[in-house]
Formats: structure tokens, C-alpha cells, sequence
């Protein structure tokens, strides 16, 4: 292969790697966005679970978001108003609604994984158009030349 050929080779790996980088970062910042909906999904599963387990609740804690919670005296504990899409609530009962909870967890988790395996993919098809981009580096650079240093003649 001519030193024209690797060259224009290399750009197109080197090009190549920028895309792939990009898709990583956008698909960590998904996994990442996911991962804090994980995290609100299941603190409304708990909060909700621990509202149906309390019998008497004249006063309860309840978190609002942000690290901001306040007392409330809840005045209905076996129904709640609970968000099916599109800007639509219904009233379910509790045990409906930790179930709905639940199932969109497994939902979020699923497309976590799925995007987790993407970006592994990502990244192993980065470490190979390295190493391919490094053999092609070094046939540029042409066989190494040992170095002579008179100071070690004696």
C-alpha cells in the first residue's frame, strides 16, 4: 500500500473514531438520564409502598423533589392520582399504581441495559480502529532505526 493510501486510510479510521466517539457520549448521557429516572421511579415506589403499609397516617413525609419534603396529612391513601402519558392522570388504587411503578421500572432498566451494551459495543469497535490506526501509524513512520550514541563506545 502506497504512503498516499495509508494516509488517506488513517484520516478515515481517525474519522471514524470521532463519530463513534460522539454516539458514546450521547448514549452515557441517555444511560445517565435513565439512571436518575431510576432513581425518582423508585423513590415513588417506596413512598408509595410505605403509605399503603401505614394504617393510621395523620401525618406523613413526603418528598417533592430536589431534596425538598414536606408534612402532609393525607386525606385519601388508598387512591392515587397517577400519570399515564401524555399529560393524562387517573385516580388508581395503591396497589395499582406500585405495580404501574414497578412495570415501568422493568421498562427503564431494559433500555438502561440495552443502551449499556450499545456503548460497550462502542467501545470495543473504538479499541479496534485504534490498534488499526496504530499499525498504520507506525508502517508510516517506517522502520525504526537503532539509535547510536557514541558515550556508550568505550
Amino acid at each position: 500500500m502506497s504512503e498516499d493510501q495509508l494516509r488517506k486510510e488513517f484520516q478515515q479510521i481517525s474519522n471514524e473514531i470521532q463519530r463513534y466517539d460522539e454516539y458514546g457520549k450521547q448514549l452515557q448521557v441517555q444511560i445517565e438520564t435513565l439512571q436518575n429516572y431510576l432513581v425518582d421511579l423508585n423513590r415513588s415506589k417506596s413512598t408509595l409502598t410505605g403509605l399503603k403499609d401505614e394504617k393510621n397516617i395523620d401525618e406523613t413525609l413526603i418528598q417533592v423533589g430536589s431534596g425538598i419534603m414536606m408534612r402532609v396529612k393525607p386525606l385519601d391513601v388508598e387512591k392515587v392520582l397517577y400519570s399515564v402519558g401524555a399529560g393524562v392522570v387517573v385516580k388508581k388504587p395503591i396497589d395499582a399504581a406500585v405495580k404501574g411503578v414497578e412495570e415501568r421500572i422493568d421498562e427503564v432498566e431494559k433500555e438502561r441495559l440495552a443502551l449499556a451494551d450499545q456503548l460497550n459495543r462502542i467501545i470495543e469497535s473504538i479499541g479496534n480502529l485504534e490498534r488499526k490506526a496504530q499499525s498504520i501509524y507506525r508502517q508510516l513512520q517506517g522502520p525504526s532505526q537503532p539509535q547510536y550514541d557514541p558515550s556508550l563506545v568505550s
